[in-house]
């Protein structure tokens, strides 16, 4: 059955840690079954014809969690993660970006992470974004900040110069922005970039989220008759 494919799909991994706790399992166990599924969700929408995949993964504000998560989060997840797991994307011809500034997290987090960007800038598969110590609002300030530097006339600014000074510059719109958990809002995930996305918000922990979840979403997606304001 021929339908409408998103071309972008960004996604708000959310439900990590409740996942774990209805479960009687320690936090971090949620994080790693949630990167689990992260693998699983990158080849779904691969195969389904999906050209870009954008994850929230660790935002400005996840920094207020409790030291212990943290350092399980940057040790045993994420740097695990990096490191060991994800750097078979080179074969799977995944190209894997970061939205975000990681100065902040362990550096051998950042080298693992900066590795995989080098490694796989060649291929030309699926792209994957990965948003790591993000945050809209803070992306928005980081543009002004770079196009007030290059001292840019103000009125030669438009639509396109503050687009062109954004971590996804030359990276077409989300088209699709699921959100896991049941929870309803954006939690300033590309603000600017989401203006015109559908919005889902499946009743499932990440963790839990299957590859059925995922046809039902592109299937309600399908139906959706999208009129960007017109």
């Amino acid at each position: 059955m021929n339908r409408d494919i998103p071309q972008h799909i960004a996604f708000i991994v959310d439900g990590n840690r409740r996942w774990a706790k209805e479960r009687g399992l320690p936090v971090w166990e949620g994080h790693m079954q949630g990167m689990e599924t992260m693998e699983r969700v990158l080849d779904w929408c691969d195969k389904a014809g999906v050209k870009y995949v954008t994850t929230y993964l660790f935002s400005t504000e996840n920094w207020g969690r409790g030291e212990q998560e943290l350092n399980y989060l940057f040790g045993d997840i994420f740097t695990k993660a990096f490191k060991e797991k994800f750097p078979r994307l080179i074969e799977q011809n995944i190209r894997f970006n970061i939205f975000g500034e990681i100065d902040r997290f362990p550096e051998s987090m950042r080298r693992g992470l900066i590795n995989l960007v080098e490694k796989t800038r060649a291929n030309t598969g699926l792209v994957w974004n990965a948003c790591l110590n993000y945050g809209g609002r803070a992306e928005l300030v980081r543009a002004v900040q770079q196009i007030i530097k290059s001292q840019m006339p103000s009125e030669q600014i438009t639509k396109q110069t503050i687009a062109d000074n954004l971590y996804s510059a030359g990276i077409p719109d989300p088209d699709l922005i699921i959100r896991t958990s049941g929870e309803q809002r954006l939690s300033g995930f590309l603000l600017w970039q989401g203006s015109y996305a559908e919005l889902y918000f499946p009743e499932v922990y990440f963790p839990a989220f299957t590859k059925a979840d995922l046809e039902q979403a592109l299937q309600w997606y399908a139906d959706r008759d999208r009129r960007y304001g017109k």
